[in-house]
């Protein structure tokens, strides 16, 4: 760390007024900002490191609340086939091969921070997997900032069984165990850039007596909830089968529904249940790539619109390489604002204003972490990327398609350099906390032993010579 002067750029600073400054700077000392201003005004700012961000933009690190990283490399592993072939065909059995070895739930987060670091992305809240710490170890050495989880059920049956072996196949009370374990391991270490929270996989694996008891930990211990709600028809009509209510009105009706939970993917809603969700301020995270992958219905039964208008705080996120299969945020705020315009018919519904806080200050509110990141504001942690804006994608620029042209155009690999908590990660897009290429060559290996054990196989559909 030391003191580091970001100037000449376009300065978005995502501040409650939302300026935009023009030749602008950012001074950093240590892991905070201490003034974001005109470059002039800043120009006395003795720096050890000075970036001139001619032709770029200064903006916040993205905020990427839904992010799997044990999933990494389990790309290709699950497309084309719909939401429970997914999870019990397909990637459980995955998960159980995976997690015979902690260098592979290694590998698995140091590719996904290195995909997370190059396009821009400064934090990512993990919504669970098994084998956690391997995770937190890979946000210790590669620089990220993060929230990691163990992913809690405590059920299953035989219309979603769950494969033998899985780590995550406990009874609730083990369940519990291992989800405070981590909280006390991991909640607030490296200086705080690591959290944990609770969480809870998807309905049908989770009693009553779980919830609830992760609700009060949770309350206990100040922390974050995450987990998959109402993801498609399927998993609420298992719900509603169960217990006569649709997803978000049971755990209503079961008193969970909290400000520090986040809700994750939520295609499948009521009216009513809008504001159940609005009346408890619950959070929500919204992941357009999954479900334009997966089919789930976010786009076109989901009621993201309305949740905006009502003004409940909507993150966004990638999901997993699995799911999405990108980790670019600039595509997830790309098809936040376009898939539902095209869906409603209107041509401004969600204009890129809203995507980029999406990205942004309301991720950060969604992790509980609005007062450290989000913005570039003075006091605030020094999570700030550098973005290239003369680049063919971006040509012509105006002052009124700086933000949409970002949104519209913009694309991680025009992230420069990204520094998070004032520790500079990667610098002329060359990451260096993460030997990238031994990580490629590892994790590619680790995959194809991973596949060639699968208990099913997955052909191509055209011809490989």
């Amino acid at each position: 760390m030391g003191r580091i002067l970001i100037k000449n750029g376009i300065v978005i600073t995502m501040d409650p007024r939302r300026r935009i400054i023009k030749n602008g700077a950012v001074a950093i000392e240590n892991d905070r900002i201490v003034e974001v201003g005109k470059s002039d005004a800043l120009k006395s700012f003795q720096a050890d490191k000075v970036f001139d961000a001619r032709d770029r933009i200064i903006m916040p690190g993205l905020v990427d609340a839904h992010i799997h990283n044990v999933q990494m490399l389990s790309r290709g592993l699950g497309d084309d086939v719909d939401l429970i072939a997914w999870c019990y065909d397909r990637i459980y059995p995955y998960e159980v091969l995976l997690n015979q070895s902690d260098e592979y739930t290694y590998l698995s987060a140091m590719l996904c921070c290195a995909e997370m670091i190059r396009t821009g992305t400064t934090t990512g809240a993990d919504p669970g997997g098994y084998k956690m710490e391997n995770v937190a170890r890979a946000f210790v050495e590669s620089g990220m900032r993060g929230i990691v989880s163990w992913s809690g059920m405590d059920q299953w049956s035989q219309d979603r069984p769950l494969p033998d072996g899985l780590l995550g196949k406990l009874n609730t009370d083990d369940t519990m165990k291992a989800e405070e374990k981590l909280i006390r391991d991991w909640h607030g270490k490296e200086n705080g850039r690591i959290r944990a929270s609770y969480a809870l996989r998807v309905e049908p694996n989770i009693t009553d007596d779980l919830y609830r008891r992760v609700k009060q930990a949770a309350e206990r211990d100040g922390v974050l909830v995450q987990m998959h709600a109402a993801v498609n028809k399927d998993q609420v009509e298992w719900v509603r089968k169960k217990t006569g209510l649709t997803t978000i009105a049971y755990m209503n009706k079961i008193g969970v529904l909290q400000p520090n939970w986040l809700l994750t993917h939520m295609a499948v809603l009521t009216d009513e249940e809008v504001k159940m969700l609005k009346e408890h301020d619950t959070k929500i995270c919204h992941n357009p790539g999954a479900t334009l992958h997966g089919a789930y219905g976010a786009a076109v039964i989901g009621k993201f619109p309305e949740m905006l208008e009502m003004g409940i705080t909507v993150a966004m996120g990638c999901d997993s390489s699995a799911a999405n299969n990108s980790l670019d945020m600039f595509r997830t705020m790309y098809e936040v604002a376009t898939v539902h315009k095209e869906i409603r018919l209107i041509p401004d519904l969600i204009p890129p204003e809203k995507a980029l806080e999406m990205a942004t200050v309301d991720g950060a509110r969604a992790l509980q972490w609005e007062k450290e990141i989000g913005s570039l504001e003075k006091g605030k942690k020094a999570d700030v990327i550098i973005v290239e804006t003369r680049r063919s994608n971006w040509i012509p620029m105006h002052d009124f398609s700086i933000v949409p042209n970002l949104v519209y155009s913009g694309e991680g690999a025009d992230v420069e350099t990204s520094i998070i908590d004032g520790k500079i990660v990667m610098e002329n897009r060359k990451i260096l906390t993460i030997n990238v290429d031994r990580v490629l060559s590892q994790a590619q290996e680790a995959a194809s032993k991973i596949v060639a054990k699968l208990p099913y196989k997955i052909e191509p559909r055209w011809p490989i010579e």
